[in-house]
């Protein structure tokens, strides 16, 4: 069967630019948005404070609790003689029925009410979510760039040898739209009979577009043989 080398290996860089996207950049994406979102509220939160009275407030209910939900708290609270009521859009494990909390109101509208306490804990967790996803996504690109110069590195300066393929299997540690890569297993023997065994990366190939029959390119460091790099493009086709 004929294959158009160039359109696979085009298809399988776009897979893998498409893998770096959504595991690399989108991470770093989601966590901006996070962080950006949690100086948001606490920006919020505290020009709300600046602009507003603090005043005690009883808790009547728990709207919305159930076995899975604390619910959200309807309080009642009383602002120059006259009492009020509202459904607060937070809580905590720590509020009940009868509990009396501190809220605030925007001076001259009562009505305009906030618990703040909650703005923290919302804050402190947006935060965290957010260092935690551009944590692992700027990961994932600094660890593909420093991949993408060693495999420069290797090209240039690494001995090449020809291995024989030995085995094509599916990396099902990744995947995209259900579709895994492969990785590409190899062994090349020294004329003085010694073994070196190899194992590619994830390439974005399916089995079928390699050709066992042909010889797989390595290029081994000069000085460190465990540094190299299995060159799968080289049997396409």
């Amino acid at each position: 069967m004929y294959y158009n080398v160039k359109e696979i290996q085009a298809e399988a860089k776009k897979q893998e630019n498409t893998f770096i996207r959504i595991f690399g950049w989108m991470f770093i994406a989601v966590g901006l948005v996070c962080m950006g979102f949690a100086v948001y509220v606490l920006v919020d939160g505290r020009l709300f404070k600046k602009e507003a009275l603090p005043v005690d407030a009883r808790i009547l209910a728990m709207y919305g609790a159930d076995s899975q939900h604390l619910g959200t708290p309807i309080i009642e609270y009383t602002v120059e003689g006259r009492t009020y009521r509202a459904n607060l859009t937070s809580s905590s494990s720590s509020m009940h029925p009868g509990k009396t909390i501190t809220v605030y109101y925007r001076k001259g509208d009562p009505q305009d009410v906030q618990y703040l306490e909650s703005d923290m804990f919302v804050t402190g967790i947006l935060l965290f979510m957010g260092i935690i996803f551009s944590g692992m996504g700027t990961l994932f690109v600094v660890v593909r760039r420093r991949h993408y110069r060693k495999v420069e590195q290797l090209r240039k300066t690494g001995i090449p040898v020809d291995a024989v393929i030995t085995e094509i299997r599916l990396n099902t540690d990744k995947a995209i739209n259900g579709r895994h890569p492969i990785i590409v297993f190899c062994s090349y023997t020294e004329p003085g009979g010694r073994v070196h065994l190899f194992r590619s990366g994830s390439f974005w190939y399916h089995s079928h577009q390699i050709n066992p029959r042909r010889k797989v390119r390595v290029y081994i460091d000069r000085h460190d043989p465990s540094r190299y790099y299995v060159d799968v493009d080289s049997v396409v086709g």
